[in-house]
């Protein structure tokens, strides 16, 4: 059975009680850290590359800059990752969230020019699989797919939102895509 790493996005945290993560339990036990993205990127990537070898999962999973950071972290590791509803381009989409402003657990943040520059593109390197939703609120998923496609395969779910509601249907396309890996 496969262990899982997952990584949050933007003002977000790791709730290990949240439906998603409960549904990827289904196929192997998931955990994760909270994750501070108004750090500089190369910092955001130490210090998430030092939990995860703590932990030293199979696959790491990550939504929207979870899904960004999948794909930095696992090709580093050489493993293999799922990016759902992920930021291709964060200097790009952290720009809306410069300044102050608040997380969703209402913890008050900052987030500079300077350190929004320190972001770069999703690799297009590595063992991903992508997953989208259509009724992607936040990110664009035609934007997405025309990135990543033909890099790694990517599925698209119809409607939906930028939260990913189709976790239960995922799960086989997760499995399958794992599956050549010795656990």
């Amino acid at each position: 059975m496969p262990s899982f790493y997952y990584l949050h996005g933007f003002a977000s945290h790791f709730d290990i009680a949240s439906p998603k993560i409960h549904t990827l339990a289904m196929l192997g036990p998931v955990r994760g850290h909270n994750i501070d993205y108004t750090m500089p990127a190369e910092d955001v990537i130490e210090d998430s590359l030092d939990k995860l070898m703590q932990v030293n999962p199979d696959v790491i999973v990550g939504t929207s800059m979870g899904g960004w950071l999948a794909g930095i972290l696992a090709t580093e590791a050489s493993m293999p990752f799922v990016a759902i509803n992920p930021v291709v381009d964060p200097s790009k989409a952290l720009k809306n969230h410069i300044g102050t402003g608040q997380d969703y657990q209402g913890s008050p943040y900052e987030l500079t020019q300077s350190v929004v520059e320190t972001y770069y593109t999703l690799t297009q390197n590595g063992h991903g699989l992508i997953l989208l939703d259509k009724g992607d609120e936040v990110i664009d998923w035609r934007e997405t797919y025309e990135a990543l496609n033909g890099y790694y395969p990517v599925h698209t779910f119809a409607g939906g939102s930028h939260r990913f509601e189709h976790m239960q249907e995922a799960l086989g396309l997760i499995r399958e895509h794992i599956s050549g890996w010795s656990f």
